[in-house]
């Protein structure tokens, strides 16, 4: 009886037993961290011809000399968002008495003005380089030497200048700026280094020069034809010649117009971004398609292996305003210059500008955004 006892409890006890469950091991692999990607990056932008006309000459003049910055009020925030930023200066800085179209010689001032809105690059080879003889080319040349921020492309006092490629860094990121032009009107060439004409020979020397001393190749092309949406001999020739190379951008300047934006191909996968023509910066001229220019903005972009890219490609239109008195004399009446983004014009704005009503012209938001559309290729980002 004694043993049937504690055979029973130890019965009783085994049945009350619970066994712990056993969690399964866990094993925690932990997140894989994604491969830091290193890179340089520079912000860039270009805008076209900064002309100054007789009556934007008159408006900027004060009592003690000339004042440039109303005119640029409404887009100076937007150049000095960027890094860098490029700028055709059109007509020359030749230090004698100030004057507009034919041959136009624009006040040291105006120099300052582009130091202070945050340009970094400035382009003085164009058609009217040498409206006041190599004087006024030296002069110009001069003037920008004062300002350690800007660096003046095209222009060269002897030799050894125009040898010397203008290479400035930035972010770490190395670029390297060079300048052909087609055409000085009918002014005499007073030597064979002041201006850079196109020139194969000469354009596939500096090219190579330029890559061996730089990341990125940015050239400054100042062809085509005046008022003109189609393409010249030079812009076609050139553009191939400077995409074999395998520049990287290529600024056009000198037709007053927009033209078009595209991408041609090099050599190895390589594309050069084109732009025909920026169109003008700012002006007083006198056409409608001369109104509608463009700010083209990119980022040059350089990672840890050495490879280059550009990326976030865009187009920014941009529109000159001006008002006008007597629609019948425009000439003498024409008042209030300044740049705007087309994105902030406004229908106000565009009924009152100076042109509506000349020569049946008459200025809208919706045909400046057709014309851009017309003109651009559909692959390039246009910020309207």
């Amino acid at each position: 009886m004694k043993y049937l006892k504690l055979l029973l409890v130890l019965l009783l006890m085994v049945g009350c037993t619970t066994t712990e469950k056993q969690e399964p091991e866990v094993i925690v692999i932990p997140p894989q961290e994604e491969e830091e990607v290193i890179e340089n990056r520079v912000s860039f932008s270009a805008v076209g011809d900064n002309i100054m006309h007789s009556l934007l000459l008159e408006e900027a003049k004060t009592d003690d000399g000339y004042d440039f910055s109303n005119f640029y009020t409404n887009i100076a925030s937007y150049i000095d968002h960027y890094d860098l930023s490029f700028i055709n200066q059109e007509t020359v800085l030749a230090g004698g008495t100030p004057s507009g179209y034919p041959e136009f010689d624009t006040p040291d001032e105006m120099a300052e003005t582009l130091s202070d809105l945050g340009f970094d690059i400035v382009n003085g080879s164009t058609n009217h380089a040498l409206d006041k003889g190599l004087d006024g080319l030296l002069h110009s040349i001069n003037v920008f030497k004062a300002y350690d921020d800007l660096t003046y492309i095209g222009l060269y006092e002897s030799q050894s200048d125009r040898d010397n490629i203008r290479v400035i860094e930035c972010n770490d990121i190395t670029i390297a700026f060079l300048a052909y032009n087609q055409t000085v009107n009918d002014h005499s060439i007073p030597n064979s280094y002041c201006i850079n004409f196109f020139d194969e020979d000469l354009i596939t020397s500096d090219v190579k020069k330029a890559k061996e001393l730089a990341d990125f190749v940015i050239v400054s092309c100042h062809w085509g034809n005046e008022d003109s949406d189609t393409l010249n001999s030079y812009q076609t020739l050139y553009s191939k010649l400077l995409a074999s190379l395998d520049v990287d951008v290529i600024l056009g300047t000198h037709t007053h117009t927009l033209q078009d934006i595209v991408w041609l191909d090099g050599n190895d996968g390589h594309q050069t971004l084109c732009a025909y023509s920026l169109g003008n910066f700012l002006s007083g001229m006198k056409l409608k398609e001369t109104q509608l220019g463009g700010m083209l903005s990119f980022d040059l972009v350089k990672d840890e292996d050495g490879n280059c890219s550009i990326e976030n490609v865009v187009l920014t239109p941009l529109v000159t305003h001006y008002y006008a008195t007597d629609v019948n004399d425009l000439d003498n009446t024409r008042y209030g210059f300044t740049v705007y983004r087309l994105k902030d014009y406004t229908d106000k704005l565009a009924s009152q500008h100076g042109l509506n009503g000349y020569e049946d012209t008459t200025i809208s938001i919706s045909d400046y955004q057709q014309m851009i559309k017309e003109a651009i290729s559909s692959d390039i980002d246009i910020e309207m």
